[in-house]
């Protein structure tokens, strides 16, 4: 098992996010763990500081989440994301406006989110979280 630390960000008094530092195309990206998130999303707004030249196409499926109301989504290919020694590669990632999200962060003085892992990367990577330990374990 490969082992990612995980930071533990407190939101508001009792309440925390679980971050992650991972390697896309070999750039450094801040991702947050969201377990009840069914698919991984990126930052749009980021994608070209991580992919060289990348082709962005609309996603024609219905995407809910991260705030109310439906998403208007994009689809690009990452090439490679590093978790640790463990990599993925050629990842089909749904790509939405994170500016909102990222706006709450900064009012926290939170480092700005990247990417969300969801389900879809959780079950790829046979993730488990270690609280104990703040770190993520992977098959």
């Amino acid at each position: 098992m490969h082992q990612v630390p995980i930071t533990l960000l407190a939101i508001e008094p009792g309440g925390y996010h679980l971050m992650i530092q991972v390697f896309i195309n070999g750039y450094k990206a801040n991702v947050l763990i969201d377990t009840g998130a069914s698919r991984t999303v990126m930052d749009i707004a980021r994608v070209e500081h991580f992919n060289d030249k990348p082709e962005i196409k609309p996603f024609e499926k219905l995407f809910t989440g991260l705030g109310a109301g439906g998403i208007k989504t994009h689809i690009c290919t990452i090439p490679k994301i590093s978790f640790g020694t463990k990599a993925l590669y050629a990842l089909d990632i749904v790509c939405i406006d994170m500016t909102s999200i990222n706006k709450t962060y900064a009012v926290y003085d939170l480092p700005r989110i990247d990417m969300v892992l969801g389900g879809d990367l959780l079950v790829k990577l046979n993730a488990v979280i270690d609280y104990r330990n703040l770190c993520m374990l992977i098959a």
